[in-house]
C-alpha cells in the first residue's frame, strides 16, 4: 500500500544517489589530461594549469605560411595534453612604422639588420604590455616544449626560488602565503626556458631533486653534461641565453617597456644584458622549457634562421618526456625524442 513514508524514503534515496552522481562527476578527468595526470581542483599553487602564474602567455603571429603552423598548432595541443592554461595575446598587423625605429636602433649598434629580428622584437613588446596588467606571467614562445611532469615538479622548484630570494611571508599571511605568491616577490625574471646559463655561486644557489631531469643535457656554456643525477640547480642568473620561456612581473614588464634602447641588439641579449644589474634574474638550470624542432627541414621564425640542415624525426633537447612529442603518440608508454645521448 501505498503511503507517504515510503514515498520520503524513496525521494531520500534517488537524492542521496543524485548527489553522489554529482560528486563522481566532478572528480573526472577531462579528455585534454592523459590518464597518468593526477587531477587537482583548481588552486592557485605552482602546480596549477598556469604553473602559480596570474597567465600563460605565448608570442605567436595571428597568420603564418603553411609550412610553419606545426608551432602553434604544437603549443596548443601539448598544452591540452598536460593540461596547461596558455593564452595567446594578438599581435597588430605590423607596418614599416613599426619596424622601421628598431632598425634605426639596430644600425647604430649592429652591422647588419635583419627584418625576422624586428618582427621577434615586436612579438616580445606587444606580449609584455600584456603581462604589465598581470601580477605575473609566464612568457613563452610558440615553438616552445616541456617536459609532460612539469605541473608535478613546480612546486619544489617554487619553493627553491623562495628560499634562493629569502621569501619570508608576514606571520598574517602564514598558510595562504604560499598559494597566493608561490615563487615570492624578490625577483623580477625567472628565467625558465634557455640554451644556457650560469649561476651566481653567492649565494649558492638551490639543488633540487627531480625526477623529470634528463640523463643528460646540453648548455651553450659547457657543452654536454653527462648524468646530472637528476638534480635541478636554482640560483641567481648571469650568463642566460635564449627566451624560450622566462617569468616576468607587472612591474618588471612596465620598467623593460619603458626603455628607450628597443632594437639595440637580439631581444635575448638585451635581457641578459639587463639581468646583469638593472633586472633581478634567477634561472633554473636544466631548464624547464626548450625549444622545438620538427622533422625536416630546421627553420625558427622567432629567429629568423632558414637552414639547409634537414632532422630525421621530431626533437626537443634537454626535455626527457616532451609534451609535444608524447601529444601524438597512442597508448600509455611514455616516449623520449631528445637528441643524441652523449659518447661514453
Amino acid at each position: 500500500m501505498f503511503s507517504k513514508h515510503s514515498f520520503r524514503f524513496k525521494a531520500c534515496v534517488a537524492f542521496a544517489f543524485l548527489i553522489n552522481i554529482f560528486f563522481l562527476a566532478s572528480y573526472v578527468r577531462p579528455n585534454s589530461l592523459p590518464s597518468w595526470t593526477p587531477w587537482r581542483q583548481r588552486d592557485n599553487t605552482a602546480g596549477n594549469s598556469t604553473l602559480g602564474f596570474e597567465s600563460i602567455l605565448a608570442v605567436a603571429p595571428n597568420e603564418v605560411p603553411e609550412k610553419l603552423k606545426w608551432r602553434k598548432e604544437g603549443l596548443l595541443r601539448a598544452a591540452g595534453y598536460t593540461g596547461l592554461a596558455i593564452e595567446i595575446p594578438p599581435q597588430p598587423i605590423w607596418t614599416d612604422a613599426d619596424t622601421d625605429p628598431l632598425k634605426e636602433e639596430w644600425l647604430k649598434h649592429n652591422e647588419v639588420v635583419r627584418e625576422n629580428g624586428a618582427y621577434s622584437w615586436l612579438g616580445h613588446l606587444n606580449v609584455l604590455n600584456v603581462a604589465a596588467t598581470r601580477t605575473t606571467a609566464l612568457i613563452l614562445e610558440d615553438d616552445v616544449d616541456w617536459d609532460i611532469a612539469t605541473r608535478e615538479h613546480m612546486p619544489p622548484i617554487a619553493q627553491g626560488i623562495r628560499n634562493l630570494t629569502g621569501y619570508s611571508p608576514a606571520i598574517s599571511q602564514v598558510g595562504s602565503a604560499i598559494q597566493d605568491v608561490p615563487f615570492g616577490t624578490s625577483w623580477d625574471l625567472l628565467w625558465l626556458g634557455h640554451c644556457g646559463d650560469k649561476m651566481a655561486e653567492k649565494p649558492p644557489p638551490v639543488i633540487l631533486d627531480d625526477p623529470s631531469v634528463p640523463p643528460y643535457f646540453e648548455s651553450l656554456w659547457s657543452g654536454m653534461n653527462k648524468d646530472p643525477q637528476h638534480k635541478r640547480i636554482i640560483g641567481w642568473s648571469t650568463k642566460p641565453m635564449c627566451t624560450f620561456a622566462y617569468a616576468i612581473t607587472a612591474q618588471a614588464a612596465k620598467r623593460l617597456l619603458e626603455r628607450n634602447d628597443h632594437g639595440s641588439t637580439d631581444f635575448d641579449v638585451w635581457l641578459h644584458i639587463l639581468c646583469k644589474g638593472f633586472l633581478k634574474c634567477v634561472g633554473v638550470n636544466p631548464e624547464l622549457f626548450h625549444h622545438h624542432e620538427k622533422a625536416g627541414a630546421k627553420e625558427s621564425l622567432i629567429n629568423g634562421e632558414n637552414s639547409k640542415e634537414t632532422l630525421d624525426r621530431a626533437m626537443t633537447k634537454n626535455i626527457w618526456h616532451s609534451a609535444r612529442c608524447n601529444s601524438l603518440t597512442e597508448g600509455e608508454e611514455l616516449v623520449t625524442c631528445m637528441g643524441p645521448a652523449p659518447k661514453v
